[in-house]
């Protein structure tokens, strides 16, 4: 739609698409989302087109773990979570790729801390990736480059989830919406007349 909120259009059809993340291209021409757990999607922006999954964008023996992307500052790749699981103990094992838009071709895999709760965000320079780290019941931000060398933790909450964060355009910034989830057990018994 416009920024005004007029023509709006509808681009899929899917009962699941997105699953609450897409993103547009750097050149404003695909909108990236998710819509199985196989493959990427895209559909064209301008509405002239369908929806079409991404075949190089599935990766051998994982599945596409649905918690967000993001594109590169420069537009040329796009960044999700995989997640391998393990048959005899069903345990996953989270992985970044980084699936090149230009030439989409199969995604360059890299490591991260296996306590990641949400998709990555490209620093405001392209040349790492952060993501919330959960350790007991706690997010921090961690910062990883994309050459796959080891990340670091740049925040330091002590409670809370990070339920959203974005670096500002000269990265000297970073706005986090930080947020918890209050519940009671209720304990219902029949009585006895």
């Amino acid at each position: 739609m416009n920024a005004d909120g007029s023509q709006a259009t509808q681009l899929t059809d899917g009962s699941n698409d997105g699953w609450g993340f897409a993103v547009c291209s750097g050149h404003h021409d695909w909108v990236y989302f998710f819509r199985d757990t196989e493959h990427l999607w895209r559909v064209p922006l301008n509405g002239t087109g369908k929806a079409e999954p991404i075949p190089a964008s599935a990766v051998g023996e994982a599945f596409q773990a649905g918690r967000g992307m993001d594109i590169s500052p420069d537009g040329k790749t796009l960044a999700y979570l995989v997640e391998f699981v393990n048959l005899e103990n069903g345990r996953g094992t989270p992985r970044i790729a980084f699936l090149d838009l230009t030439t989409l071709s199969a995604p360059r895999l890299i490591d991260v801390n296996p306590n990641i709760s949400t998709g990555p965000q490209f620093t405001f320079d392209g040349k790492a990736v952060a993501y919330p780290v959960r350790e007991n019941g706690v997010d921090n931000i961690w910062v990883q480059s994309i050459d796959g060398s080891p990340g670091h933790q740049i925040t330091k909450f002590d409670s809370e989830q990070i339920l959203s964060f974005h670096w500002s355009l000269d990265g000297k910034n970073l706005g986090i919406l930080r947020g918890h989830t209050d519940s009671d057990v209720v304990l219902l018994q029949e009585s006895k007349p």
